[in-house]
């Protein structure tokens, strides 16, 4: 899979690796960054792409670079002791680009 933006920094808060922006995999496995997965499935439809129907395709990339789904970037925000900035919580046991800013 390609990362459209990457970078090779890597941000750790408390020597932990976070989530930092929401993504969304393309059929043909591109990974699209955004602000919000919205963001990034008007970036995908703009490209003439199509998003994966999966439903792992909606994830996040993390401090270090990786795709991770929702759940799993869950756990991350967990262990680092981050709290959802949503003012509803965290809701369950996703993350929703809504708790990262």
């Amino acid at each position: 899979m390609a990362v459209i933006g990457a970078s090779k920094k890597v941000l750790k808060m408390n020597n932990s690796i976070i989530c930092i922006c929401a993504a969304v995999i393309t059929e043909d496995g591109i990974i699209i960054r955004g602000h919000r997965h919205s963001d990034c499935i008007e970036s995908i439809l703009r490209r003439k792409k199509k998003v994966s129907k999966t439903p792992e395709a909606q994830g996040f990339i993390t401090s270090d670079n990786r795709f991770v789904n929702r759940v799993e970037g869950r756990k991350l925000q967990d262990a680092a002791g981050i709290h959802s900035k949503s003012v509803d919580g965290y809701m369950g046991s996703t993350l929703y680009s809504e708790d990262l800013y």
